[in-house]
């Protein structure tokens, strides 16, 4: 088991709990949290209890890179590849509007308390092909008014540090954010009981809703939320087939003289990184190396991918020979069969929700999707994209 960088920062979590409420919500991540605050925003009056295995911010929201971004330029392009382009900026533009939510609901005036800054981020192009096309798709994502600009080698290892690469495209709205800080905002703007250290053993129907057997005992609720993102199949196996799980390592150096403007995506090695405001560097990706052995649920670090990783911080970055490792983790992501998230509940349970399949954007979506799934509790439509009606469970 690791810890990452972030969840070094302590949530006061000490909070009452009761045996019945108006909504459980399995999952103490973003998606969880998110969801309470948009229930609360609906009817401040519920009483929600959140469910957590180990502590709050434990998965994936406190092991991530602390992008808040709508992703890479590639990205974009597999988007618009596998639903066209009208569908892909609506898509990306999704991302934009969890920022702006973000922004204007959570983070609000506290930017500085949460580590959150708009910087822009940069895809680099792997080769001299690749930045051709680049170039070209930049020139249709702002025929569709997504904010996006080229940079050259002299610009990208200015700004973002990197050295031996030709170009890439940067994407104006995009930042970054301490994740654990972050879901203290949201603790502190949500009236909720944490149950942590509480696993889930089984959900059952009952006359009341719903009955949730954990080692702790048994709660009960009206309706249940599950935010479990890639371990829902472990506590509903019938989504093993539409969840897979993908590890993510991460390598954090000791800090360096400020020099990454922004995040950066090398998605030729699924990579991507950072500097953190104290300087340190962090760097994430090369899961491709052993894709195998990274779909799994454990959060352990491997030799192969921790080497790729200290091994791109010295060859590509303009300070790393200077960089010495600090820090090591890995966080455990859950894929959808078509990269879009499951939202919604099935016809024959209507009042169990899923959250699920953030297929590696949880930062970039989450806030947005659990408006989204509460939107559609009250009756809004959510889009078939995302509705997990979709598929046949």
């Amino acid at each position: 088991m690791t810890q990452s960088f972030w969840q070094d920062f302590k949530l006061n979590t000490e909070t009452p709990k009761l045996q019945h409420y108006d909504y459980v919500i399995i999952g103490g991540g973003i998606a969880g949290l998110s969801t309470a605050y948009w229930l609360l925003q609906k009817d401040s009056k519920l009483k929600i209890g959140v469910i957590e295995k180990n502590k709050i911010g434990f998965g994936a929201s406190g092991r991530n890179a602390g992008f808040v971004t709508c992703g890479s330029t590639e990205h974009f392009i597999k988007l618009k590849d596998h639903f066209g382009l009208d569908k892909a900026t609506e898509i990306w533009k999704f991302s934009e509007d969890n920022r702006k939510l973000l922004q204007e609901h959570i983070i609000q005036d506290n930017a500085g308390k949460v580590d959150f800054k708009i910087t822009g981020s940069c895809t680099v192009a792997a080769n001299s092909e690749r930045w051709a096309y680049y170039q070209e798709i930049a020139k249709v994502m702002r025929a569709q008014n997504i904010d996006v600009y080229e940079v050259n080698s002299q610009e990208m290892d200015r700004d973002f540090g990197v050295v031996g690469f030709e170009g890439g495209i940067v994407y104006a709205g995009d930042g970054y954010v301490h994740p654990i800080k972050l879901l203290s905002q949201f603790l502190n703007k949500i009236n909720v009981h944490i149950h942590e250290q509480t696993e889930v053993q089984s959900i059952s129907k009952s006359s009341n809703g719903f009955t949730i057997k954990t080692d702790q005992g048994e709660i009960s609720a009206a309706k249940v939320v599950a935010t479990v993102n890639a371990y829902l199949p472990l506590i509903n196996p019938k989504f093993a087939s539409l969840i897979v799980p993908g590890r993510g390592q991460i390598l954090l150096t000791k800090p360096l003289q400020q020099f990454v403007k922004g995040p950066c995506y090398l998605t030729k090695h699924l990579c991507y990184f950072r500097q953190l405001p104290t300087g340190e560097l962090l760097i994430g990706g090369f899961r491709n190396l052993d894709t195998e052995t990274e779909k799994t649920h454990a959060d352990n670090i491997t030799a192969i991918i921790q080497k790729a990783l200290f091994d791109f911080v010295k060859d590509h970055f303009r300070l790393g020979a200077q960089a010495v490792i600090a820090r090591q983790w890995s966080g455990i992501m859950g894929y959808s069969p078509d990269g879009q998230m499951l939202i919604g509940a099935q016809a024959e349970e209507p009042d169990l929700h899923y959250i699920a399949g953030c297929s590696g954007h949880g930062m970039g979506l989450s806030f947005n999707a659990a408006k989204t799934l509460v939107d559609g509790i009250y009756g809004k439509v959510i889009p078939e994209h995302l509705d997990i009606k979709r598929f046949k469970v």
